[in-house]
C-alpha cells in the first residue's frame, strides 16, 4: 500500500496551525510529545485505555497551539483548561481517573543574551533588516534543538494524580442590565443593584453601542 502523501508529521502540523516556527510553539509540541508518551507507557503497563484526555495548560502563549493540535483537547469540548500562572507548564491527564503527567520547562535553560537583545530590538520595531534576519534564523534554530534534543536538556517531568473538574455544563444566560447583551449567570456581577456583565461591570462601554452611536 502506498504511503498517503497528504499524511504530515506532528510537527508540520503544528507549524501550519500556528502559522510561524518559533520556540514557544516547539515548547508547546515537546511537552506534548513528553506527557502523552509517559501516559501511554502508563496506560500500557496499567492494561487500560487512555480514554479522553484532558489537557491542563499554565499559559496562553503559542505552546497552547501545538497542544490543541496534537491531543484534540480545546475550550470548546470542555477539555482543555487554562490556569492563569504564566509559567511554561503542561499537564496531561486522563479523564476518567485523574492519573497525568505535569511537563515544566526548566528555568532559564533558554537564555541566551544576545538572541534576547535581538528581540527587544526587533519587538521595540527599530532593528534593522539584518537584524530582524538574524532574530528569526534564531528562533528557528532554537526551535530545532527543542524539537530535536533531548527533552531532559529542557523539560522536567512527572506522574501526578489530579482531582478534575466535571465536564462541561449547561448555564443560564441573563440579560445586562447595561447593555443588553446576554451573559452566564456565574460570570455577572451586580452593580447599582442590578445584573452587570463583567464588562459593564467595569464601566465599560458595549463596543456594539459605541458603534450604533
Amino acid at each position: 500500500m502506498e504511503k498517503d502523501i497528504l499524511i504530515k508529521d506532528d510537527w508540520q502540523r503544528c507549524v501550519e496551525f500556528h502559522g510561524h516556527i518559533c520556540p514557544g510553539l516547539a515548547i508547546g509540541y515537546k511537552a506534548v510529545q513528553i506527557g502523552m508518551g509517559e501516559l501511554r507507557e502508563w496506560c500500557t503497563q496499567q492494561g487500560v485505555d487512555l480514554g479522553e484526555i484532558v489537557a491542563i495548560v499554565q499559559n496562553d502563549a503559542c505552546g497552547v497551539d501545538a497542544v490543541q493540535v496534537l491531543t484534540g483537547c480545546t475550550f470548546g469540548k470542555g477539555n482543555l483548561l487554562f490556569r492563569d500562572h504564566g509559567k511554561q507548564v503542561f499537564t496531561f491527564v486522563r479523564r476518567a481517573d485523574g492519573q497525568g503527567v505535569r511537563v515544566a520547562l526548566k528555568f532559564g535553560v533558554l537564555e541566551n543574551k544576545s538572541h534576547q537583545e535581538l528581540r527587544a530590538k526587533v519587538m521595540a520595531g527599530i532593528g534593522s533588516d539584518e537584524e530582524v534576519a538574524a532574530f528569526q534564523a534564531g528562533q528557528r534554530e532554537l526551535a530545532r534543538r527543542i524539537v530535536e534534543g533531548e527533552a531532559a536538556e529542557f523539560f522536567v517531568w512527572r506522574r501526578v494524580q489530579i482531582a478534575l473538574p466535571g465536564g462541561p455544563k449547561l448555564n443560564p444566560t441573563v440579560p445586562c442590565a447595561f447593555c443588553g447583551e446576554g451573559v452566564m449567570e456565574q460570570r455577572a456581577h451586580v452593580r447599582e443593584g442590578k445584573i452587570a456583565c463583567p464588562e459593564c461591570a467595569e464601566k465599560y462601554e458595549s463596543r456594539v453601542l459605541v458603534l450604533n452611536k
